[in-house]
C-alpha cells in the first residue's frame, strides 16, 4: 500500500488554486473591471437609463490540465507551474473572447459608436462619451472607465488626453459632457427604487 499525504495534497491544492486566481487577475485584460457577484439565480438583468434591458445568463468557462503518466517522474514544481500557466492563458483567452462577444451582442444601438473609418482621436472619444452611461462616486468624481480593444492603447489614450488639454474647444466640450453625465447620474440615483 502506498502512503497517503493528505495534508501535503491539501497544501499543494491550496497553493495552485491561489496561484491561479492571482495569475488570472494579473494577465486578464479585465482584472481592473469592477466585479459583481451573483449569489443566487441563473441570470442578471440590466435596465439602462434609456429603459433598454438585457438579461445575461450564466456561462461555464473551463480549461484542461493534462499530465501524462510518463511525465510524473520528472515533474518538478517549475514544470507544474508552467503547465498551470498554459492552462491559465487558455482560460483567460476564453474569458476575454466571451466577454467581448457578450458586450457586442448586449450593447444597444443607442450606446454604440461607429467611427466610420475615422482615426482614433479626441473627437471620437467625445462622441463615445456622449453615448455612455457614466457612474460617479458619492464625492462627485467619475468612476474609472474601462476601455477594451486594439484602439485603446496607452499611447493613443495619452495622445487623446494631450489633444484635449491643448484644444480649449475640445476641453470645454469634454467638461460639458461630464457635467451632463453627472446630472444624468444624479437623476438615476434619485429615481432608484430602494429594496426593503
Amino acid at each position: 500500500m502506498l502512503p497517503d499525504f493528505p495534508e501535503t495534497k491539501r497544501l499543494f491544492s491550496l497553493f495552485f488554486r491561489t496561484y491561479m486566481r492571482r495569475k488570472v487577475r494579473e494577465v486578464s485584460p479585465y482584472s481592473a473591471v469592477q466585479t459583481r457577484y451573483l449569489h443566487e439565480g441563473r441570470a442578471m438583468k440590466i435596465t439602462r437609463a434609456d429603459q433598454s434591458e438585457s438579461t445575461s445568463g450564466m456561462e461555464r468557462l473551463s480549461t484542461h490540465l493534462e499530465i501524462k503518466l510518463d511525465e510524473i517522474e520528472n515533474l518538478t514544481l517549475q514544470k507544474a507551474i508552467e503547465k498551470h500557466d498554459a492552462m491559465i492563458a487558455d482560460l483567460v483567452r476564453k474569458q476575454t473572447h466571451f466577454v467581448r462577444e457578450r458586450i457586442s451582442s448586449e450593447l444597444p444601438e443607442s450606446q454604440s459608436l461607429d467611427a466610420k473609418g475615422r482615426k482614433f482621436d479626441a473627437q471620437v472619444v467625445v462622441d463615445m462619451l456622449e453615448k455612455m452611461e457614466i457612474e460617479f462616486y458619492p464625492d462627485g468624481a467619475p468612476q474609472e472607465l474601462f476601455l477594451d480593444g486594439p484602439l485603446f492603447t496607452a499611447e493613443r489614450m495619452a495622445a487623446v488626453e494631450k489633444e484635449v488639454e491643448s484644444n480649449p474647444e475640445l476641453k470645454r466640450k469634454f467638461e460639458e459632457i461630464m457635467a451632463k453625465k453627472k446630472e444624468e447620474w444624479r437623476a438615476r440615483e434619485a429615481d432608484r427604487k430602494l429594496v426593503g
